[in-house]
């Protein structure tokens, strides 16, 4: 083979090459899916933007030059909602960005969680009305009136820059905090639920298909099973805590379990109150979802079980994560985190290329899950904590890190116990 051949292979095998094009490839067989009408519409769509474009251009101009700036979230989904407007104000605060007119887009019908938008409007103009997102977000399409968050956590096969931003934040107090209002009627609201005042609590999420039936193909080998949460429910349970139980209304039931709370199926489950629990959990135990990132900017510590891409951690300083294992049908065994991380595996991002390299994603089990709610909740009692010592084998593996990898520079770390109870990674 060729030196030219080599190169030509190896860029298509690279991750972020591979990442790109299933994405491409998921967004071909979606508008094939929505049918020749809703591509006319589109076409439309692009062919007014682009006039919109041209004659407001002037105006486009002096907004530019008077500091307006459109921030373009992704609104739809909770954890991009709650880390790109946290990590923009954080970089602004670290002084690495001047102070702009903020502007952030949010049509009726495409936001995650109204609520958490309503903490965004101090720092931000936030626009609802259709047209007027229509027309600024077509003002800023060249680059000019813009400033670009993607790089944050929409990062294709390379580091998200969120893990510099919480970085070199550190233990600064979050720019969110609850309202004094919330707390009171957050507080109200459990007790409803038959938690007593005063308790403490940790949220509970395990990521299901239900929630977003239109990408779940590509993002189905995030998913876990609640019921391996069940342990480190009853953990959390016989510490004197509360458990409530994160999601959608399309997550199966719970069964009866003393201090357990099934909030995504109750009926007081709403925007506002999301948002109270992810704030005033003692910690949340989560995965590769949102929700747990809602928790992350409003400075609550997570232990993340099921993290995959491998080379996703947690975003805070006091986050635990444990990755996703991966069966290798080739080699009849589990890649260890050395082959991972030497390789593109490490940043695949689509169930489809796991499957094309013959690997299969084994989710945490109970008793993994159970030994990471053990050690976040004794690094989080005043009288167990370790003072900051980091195992060499967690070490080991962060030295294993490079600038392309999803979390390199992340302050967080690998759980102690499942590296413990895994030497075979």
């Amino acid at each position: 083979m060729s030196a030219w051949s080599r190169t030509v292979r190896d860029f298509y095998r690279s991750s972020r090459v591979q990442n790109r094009m299933q994405d491409l490839a998921f967004r071909i067989r979606y508008v094939r899916r929505k049918g020749f009408a809703w591509i006319v519409g589109r076409l439309c769509s692009r062919g007014a933007g682009l006039l919109a474009w041209l004659v407001l251009l002037p105006v486009t101009l002096v907004l530019h030059v008077a500091g307006f700036r459109h921030v373009p979230v992704f609104t739809e989904r909770i954890g991009h909602l709650a880390l790109e407007p946290d990590c923009l104000l954080k970089e602004q605060a670290l002084g690495r960005l001047p102070r702009r007119r903020w502007i952030l887009l949010s049509p009726r019908g495409q936001t995650a969680n109204e609520h958490l938008l309503a903490y965004w409007r101090r720092d931000f103009r936030v626009i609802r009305n259709e047209a007027a997102c229509f027309l600024i977000r077509n003002m800023s399409g060249g680059g000019l009136m813009r400033q670009d968050v993607s790089h944050y956590v929409r990062a294709l096969g390379k580091t998200q820059f969120a893990y510099r931003v919480y970085t070199d934040w550190g233990e600064r107090a979050p720019l969110l905090r609850l309202s004094d209002e919330d707390k009171s009627w957050g507080e109200d609201l459990l007790e409803r639920m038959g938690m007593p005042r005063g308790a403490w609590f940790a949220c509970v999420h395990a990521r299901e298909a239900g929630y977003s039936p239109v990408d779940e193909e590509i993002h189905s080998y995030r998913n876990g099973r609640i019921e391996n949460t069940f342990p480190a429910m009853r953990e959390i349970v016989r510490r004197g805590g509360w458990v409530v139980r994160l999601g959608d209304p399309t997550m199966r039931p719970l069964p009866h379990m003393p201090q357990v709370i099934d909030y995504a199926l109750h009926p007081l489950k709403s925007d506002r109150l999301d948002v109270f629990l992810c704030a005033q959990a003692r910690f949340t135990l989560g995965n590769t979802s949102g929700i747990a990132f809602l928790s992350s900017a409003f400075g609550v510590p997570c232990a993340l079980a099921n993290m995959i891409p491998v080379a996703t951690m947690g975003f805070g300083p006091r986050d635990i994560s444990i990755p996703k294992r991966l069966w290798s049908e080739g080699r009849g065994r589990y890649l260890t985190m050395e082959e991972i991380l030497a390789s593109d595996v490490a940043n695949y991002q689509y169930a489809r290329q796991y499957a094309a390299a013959g690997l299969r994603p084994d989710e945490n089990s109970a008793e993994d899950i159970q030994a990471l709610a053990i050690e976040m909740l004794d690094a989080l009692d005043p009288g167990r904590r370790d003072g900051g010592v980091r195992d060499p084998r967690a070490e080991r593996i962060r030295a294993l890190f490079n600038d392309e990898h999803f979390a390199y520079g992340a302050s967080s770390r690998i759980s102690r116990s499942f590296l413990r109870n895994h030497p075979e990674l």
